[in-house]
């Protein structure tokens, strides 16, 4: 195979036609606070299946119940509200000194895949604005969404965090079919300030308030006595499918034909004080959620750069740790952050450039801090002082990134092929099975999506397990680690 196959670059950007029209005008408007009331401060994530949920966080101005109502856009605009599902918000308190800082959540689940829809949050007649969002489309191969590194400002905070607001609501301007965005760690410089996380998410709210955000952790979420992002983790809702003892600090999804890993690794810091048994744990997660993913791309978050461009022991320990596991689990594409550059990695296989199973691993700055230096060795692009973000676009078996700024202008740009042969999970089974002479199997398959001898007798030897939950996934395209995993268990 080619040694350049699965890396093309471009010097164009591209445009790919989308045909949903969300609502803009209140992202498209200044970047200000919501309306005085209910509703400041808020955004949406997904804590369940982003085709059939949805979660709202929001800061309220007093302890009482709130409540989210949504209705499908075409109901809503023939009815209003009047027909809406309306949820009820957990009300907690999450100032550190007691002194009142409201914040809600709730979650709506039932809703139709592929869907947009219209809702509110708040109580009586204290309503937040009419905003919009879209549910996915489990079936779609074709999924745009953006990273974003670090947020953390530099020297005034309302000012860099109006940039950042500026930058966010132009990357939505410019590409409205963005599904989700994520962020790389460092949102704040102080996590245990509830000031820089009002000031972030008041900036925030017009963007992701109609477009699900996501982060992982940072070290300046961390500085808490004990090393848990405590504040952090009040503020924002997400998947709780983590491993125990770390929800919402580790945590996937899917997205189309996307799978999506944040990762915290500031765990290898020290400061959480971690047993060997912890860190066994938090492996075992990573393998196993990968090895029953069934997605196309995979694709890690994380904050320390498993390849640094400034020398850090804890991103030796990430590499050592998690860059094996990255490979051999077939990871596409990893996202990280800290050290305040744009730098992209060549593709990188044990430590060395390698195109056709290497890794590319990106470095993203959104926020107004930045370096002026880095190890370029094995940066195939780097450059300095410009707050960016990534937009990434799948088109089935190719995924593309572009760095963009606010204006739009183009930063990098690459290509990345899928791996794998061009064969099917049960062929290859069905290949192995013919090569030992088609023996027949002792009992019946335990899969759901596959009723076939040359499953149910590859099962029963020992040489596939399946995505878990009954499935096998027999039309899925097989990957290049699914058959050095098979060939290793011969």
């Amino acid at each position: 195979m080619n040694m350049m196959k699965r890396y093309v670059k471009s010097l164009s950007a591209r445009a790919l036609p989308y045909a949903l029209c969300i609502v803009l005008l209140s992202m498209l408007s200044a970047v200000t606070s919501l309306a005085a009331g209910s509703g400041e401060r808020l955004v949406l994530s997904w804590t369940g299946d982003p085709a059939t949920s949805i979660t709202a966080a929001w800061r309220g101005e007093a302890e009482r119940q709130e409540y989210m109502q949504i209705a499908p856009e075409l109901t809503y605009n023939e009815k209003g509200f009047a027909d809406a599902v309306t949820v009820e918000a957990e009300c907690k308190d999450i100032s550190l000194d007691n002194t009142g800082t409201w914040h809600f959540e709730a979650t709506t689940s039932g809703l139709t895949p592929d869907t947009v829809y219209c809702y509110r949050v708040g109580c009586g007649g204290d309503w937040s604005e009419v905003r919009t969002f879209k549910t996915d489309d489990p079936e779609s191969r074709n999924v745009t969404f953006a990273y974003m590194g670090d947020v953390q400002t530099a020297n005034d905070m309302e000012e860099d965090y109006a940039l950042w607001g500026e930058l966010c609501r132009a990357m939505v301007e410019r590409n409205p079919e963005t599904s989700f965005a994520i962020l790389g760690g460092d949102l704040v410089n102080s996590g245990i300030s509830t000031e820089m996380f009002d000031c972030l998410l008041k900036n925030a709210s017009p963007v992701f308030s109609q477009v699900p955000l996501f982060s992982t952790v940072g070290n300046h979420e961390s500085n808490f006595i004990g090393g848990k992002p405590e504040l952090y983790l009040d503020y924002f809702a997400f998947p709780e499918n983590g491993p125990e003892g770390f929800e919402e600090e580790f945590f996937s999804f899917d997205v189309g034909n996307v799978h999506v890993l944040s990762l915290n690794d500031w765990i290898f810091s020290g400061e959480q004080n971690l047993t060997d048994e912890d860190f066994a744990r938090v492996d075992d997660w990573i393998r196993n959620d990968l090895a029953t993913s069934h997605a196309d791309w995979q694709i890690a978050v994380l904050h320390v750069p498993v390849y640094e461009v400034h020398s850090d022991t804890r991103a030796t320990l990430v590499r050592e740790a998690w860059g094996s596991i990255f490979e051999d689990y077939g990871i596409d594409l990893v996202f990280e952050g800290h050290q305040h550059v744009y730098s992209r990695s060549y593709p990188m296989y044990q430590e060395k450039v390698d195109y056709e199973k290497g890794i590319t691993y990106i470095m993203g700055v959104s926020g107004a801090k930045f370096y002026d230096s880095a190890d370029e060795s094995r940066a195939e692009r780097t450059f300095y002082n410009t707050a960016n973000y990534e937009l990434v676009r799948t088109d089935g078996d190719t995924l593309t990134v572009q760095a963009l700024d606010i204006d739009g202008n183009e930063l990098d740009y690459v290509s990345i092929n899928q791996r794998g042969v061009s064969v099917t999970r049960g062929e290859y089974i069905e290949t192995l099975w013919k090569a030992a002479g088609k023996p027949t199997p002792a009992g019946e398959s335990p899969f759901t999506d596959a009723d076939t001898d040359a499953i149910t007798w590859g099962y029963e030897i020992g040489l596939v397990n399946g995505y878990g939950g009954g499935l096998f996934g027999p039309e899925d395209m097989i990957k290049d680690w699914q058959i050095d995993l098979i060939l290793d268990r011969r």
